[in-house]
């Protein structure tokens, strides 16, 4: 019997594996003017006996990449038991290099955390006009600043194919009572196969005014990738 419900957890335990691959997310650092920022991604996708991996180099001001700063890549391998994806972001690392030196990016500088996704940290929040937003809140305790990060979200679906825009409203609140607002995302954007957005992290570069949030993307089979925002705070 215990043999029966050994194999059985097994089973359940791969399929939910099975069910979407998860993505890990770096760090990679900012430049020492908080002006640019570097992160990356890599997944092992053992239904394509596959790595992947991606690279970005942001201009926060502007919150686009820089030019030719965005690589990624794809390599087949034999999967092995716990086969490791990390190897292929150094491998893109080593082809970002020339871009590192040019834009200043320190592996060293990877400025604060303010945020870090829990399980239970998002709550529903009422917007103006009736709508609702998945709701954040957090402080930065060292300069007496609340963060309210506000995300609005929609889907929809074509065929087979699901798509969804999101867009941002954050709202900082300053120790003397003041307050400054700003909006990252695009609400008209429909990006297919992505069926939500989620708010997974969030940096303060090290000139404590560049923001990076990290947005997880999730597809239909529950598969999660990320992007970035930027922006300059006050």
């Amino acid at each position: 019997m215990k043999r029966i419900a050994l194999w059985t957890a097994l089973t359940l335990l791969a399929a939910f594996l099975s069910a979407g691959d998860l993505a890990v997310l770096e760090n990679l650092g900012f430049s020492a003017d908080g002006r640019y920022f570097m992160f990356g991604q890599h997944v092992t996708v053992p239904s394509a006996g596959q790595v992947y991996a991606e690279i970005g180099i942001v201009n926060v001001p502007s919150n686009d990449f820089v030019p030719s700063g965005w690589k990624k890549k794809t390599w087949n391998l034999r999967m092995l038991p716990n086969q490791e994806s990390r190897g292929a972001l150094y491998e893109l690392l080593s082809e970002m290099s020339p871009y590192k030196t040019r834009y200043g990016i320190d592996h060293l500088q990877q400025g604060k955390v303010l945020y870090l996704k829990g399980a239970a940290d998002e709550k529903t929040m009422s917007m103006d006009g009736g709508d609702t937003a998945s709701g954040l809140m957090f402080r930065d305790f060292e300069r007496g600043r609340a963060f309210i990060l506000a995300l609005t979200q929609s889907t929809q679906t074509g065929g087979s194919e699901v798509s969804a825009a999101f867009s941002i409203q954050i709202t900082i609140e300053n120790s003397d009572g003041t307050t400054a607002s700003y909006q990252v995302g695009r609400p008209s954007y429909m990006r297919a196969g992505v069926a939500s957005y989620s708010i997974a992290r969030v940096w303060l570069g090290p000139n404590s005014k560049s923001l990076a949030i990290a947005i997880a993307k999730e597809a239909p089979d529950l598969s999660v990738r990320y992007m970035v925002e930027t922006l300059v705070i006050n």
